[in-house]
């Protein structure tokens, strides 16, 4: 397993430590300036955000290359409808699972900085269905920020349209994330519960259920 990189706490930015010689006698914290964004941070904390954004990236990376082995291969009048009909110019043509998942993570860069900060952001990795076959078709991706930072919303949906191939729809950020994609998450965190019958409702072992009606008591027994 690759060895997580420290990073800056503020921006997320890759940082490159170099500890002084008082540092390496333990007689002093090393500190760091983020070329970044200009903000200095002690070492500990940057190799501590580090290791917290590489856990969340690598359990994203997980997810969305999980979910993208079941999606079937799409022809394009399928593809544009399941994607949601966009422009062309929004698409971007991939070649690999790990080149599209480097460009998720990118994209979806500030919901996983707030994460490695504990903040209440959520990284969504959710299947999108055909609304009349109900078949999985394509791979939602859909980051959202705190409230402290406006809740923000940033999606992306991937279709293949190869056996290693994909097309990658970044949704525009002005927009939030469509209402179906909202659905999905929705449910997917919130499955419907299967009820079982009550003891008192289910008929024991070896009772015969009938749905014919019961017959009537002959007349004579009726004037006893």
């Amino acid at each position: 397993m690759p060895e997580a990189a420290p990073r800056c706490p503020y921006c997320a930015n890759i940082l490159k430590l170099q500890p002084s010689f008082w540092a390496r006698l333990g007689l002093k914290q090393d500190h760091t300036n983020c070329p970044n964004c200009q903000r200095e941070c002690e070492a500990r904390d940057a190799r501590s955000m580090g290791a917290s954004y590489f856990h969340w990236a690598e359990q994203f990376r997980y997810r969305l290359t999980e979910a993208l082995k079941t999606l079937p291969i799409l022809a394009e009048p399928d593809l544009h409808r399941a994607l949601g009909n966009p422009s062309k110019d929004d698409l971007r043509l991939i070649t690999s699972v790990d080149e599209l998942v480097r460009h998720c993570l990118h994209h979806q860069r500030t919901a996983l900085m707030e994460m490695s900060l504990c903040r209440e952001a959520t990284l969504e990795v959710v299947h999108l269905r055909n609304d009349i076959t109900k078949a999985s078709e394509t791979v939602a991706i859909l980051g959202t920020s705190c409230s402290e930072s406006g809740a923000r919303e940033w999606q992306q949906i991937a279709a293949r349209t190869g056996m290693s191939h994909f097309v990658l729809y970044t949704y525009p950020a002005a927009k939030g994330a469509e209402p179906r994609v909202k659905r999905a998450v929705h449910a997917q965190a919130n499955p419907p519960r299967r009820t079982t019958p009550t003891t008192a409702s289910r008929p024991s072992i070896g009772t015969v259920l009938s749905t014919r009606p019961a017959a009537a008591a002959p007349a004579h027994a009726q004037h006893r």
